[in-house]
């Protein structure tokens, strides 16, 4: 096959007028002839990016979390202590616990990160002898 350069390149087809319908074809009448031009589109930011931001917290904040959730876990073993003292303890009173000792989280704090792991494994101890009294185990 011979390549001859120079040549413009045709299209196969008729040529159609621009605006023409084609054969068979009528535009309706109430729809719009210009359609307006799309904007500009800004740069996407990475979805790793996003979520690394909201996920960032300070310190000071996760310290208070678990100050908190050491304080009610400390309250809730109160409420054990004074339930098996009576001879029973308070409905809900294992759901809590367990929730509290899952909720554990490190600050960054490394003495009172101590503190704390001892108060979840109290917790733990504590979940553990409930389920073995309901017969969980």
């Amino acid at each position: 096959m011979k390549v001859e350069s120079g040549r413009p390149i045709a299209s196969a087809g008729a040529r159609r007028t621009p605006g023409a319908a084609a054969p068979g074809f009528a535009p309706e009448t109430e729809a719009p002839q210009k359609t307006a031009s799309a904007t500009g589109v800004g740069g996407v930011t990475a979805l790793d990016a996003v979520l690394a931001l909201q996920t960032e917290e300070p310190p000071a904040r996760r310290r208070a979390r678990q100050l908190q959730r050491s304080s009610a876990a400390l309250d809730r073993l109160e409420d054990l202590e004074k339930g098996l003292l009576e001879g029973r303890a308070p409905a809900g009173l294992r759901a809590d616990l367990d929730r509290l000792f899952k909720a554990r989280e490190a600050t960054g704090e490394e003495a009172l990160d101590l503190v704390m792991r001892e108060i979840d494994t109290r917790l733990a101890v504590e979940v553990a002898k409930l389920d073995r009294q309901l017969g969980k185990i």
